[in-house]
């Protein structure tokens, strides 16, 4: 039998795998849109990116609805930990697929159409007419320098970034979770 915490646990780690499949639909389309050269998914990747910060939100006030449905009145603390478990399970499972994409699929194809959009003529050319022919120069060296990481290497700058996201994302969605009242 089911006691209610171990009901919301599983919920939060379901809610967790629905923002993780997020995040790496994000990822995957914005890889897809550099692969293939096509704005359209890119700009499905920045929509997807921009629409995640409301699914968060979402998923906040659906766990604060089902602790109400289970009895269970959470303290602020294990409200703010459940909230950051849920983002964990997301940084977990968006980083075993970026990986799984940087060890067999990527083939360094990745930075070498970061670097093919940059080192075109024109691009060269605005970034000195903008005055930022330093930055430029810095970015291509940064470039080069990610391209000799390994899968492991490049997942896990992926993963600290979306490890960082999250906790500057778990207060949030923990004011929402603690403030939203569900109607009946």
């Amino acid at each position: 039998m089911h006691t209610p915490l171990s009901l919301l646990r599983q919920f939060i780690m379901e809610y967790g795998s629905l923002l993780g499949a997020s995040w790496a639909t994000v990822f995957t389309l914005y890889v897809l849109g550099l692969r293939q050269q096509n704005p359209l998914f890119i700009l499905m990747a920045v929509l997807g990116f921009v629409a995640i910060l409301p699914l968060a939100l979402f998923l906040g006030a659906r766990i604060k609805k089902r602790t109400l449905q289970l009895g269970i009145t959470l303290s602020p603390l294990f409200s703010l930990l459940n909230i950051f478990s849920m983002f964990m399970y997301a940084c977990i499972l968006c980083g075993a697929i970026e990986f799984a994409y940087f060890q067999y699929l990527d083939k360094g194809t990745l930075i070498q159409s970061h670097l093919a959009m940059l080192t075109q003529a024109n691009a060269r050319q605005l970034y000195t007419q903008m005055g930022m022919k330093d930055t430029y120069e810095q970015l291509l060296d940064m470039l080069h320098q990610l391209d000799t990481l390994t899968a492991f290497d490049k997942t896990m700058l992926l993963f600290s970034q979306n490890f960082w996201t999250s906790v500057l994302l778990a207060f949030p969605v923990t004011l929402v979770n603690r403030f939203y009242k569900p109607k009946s």
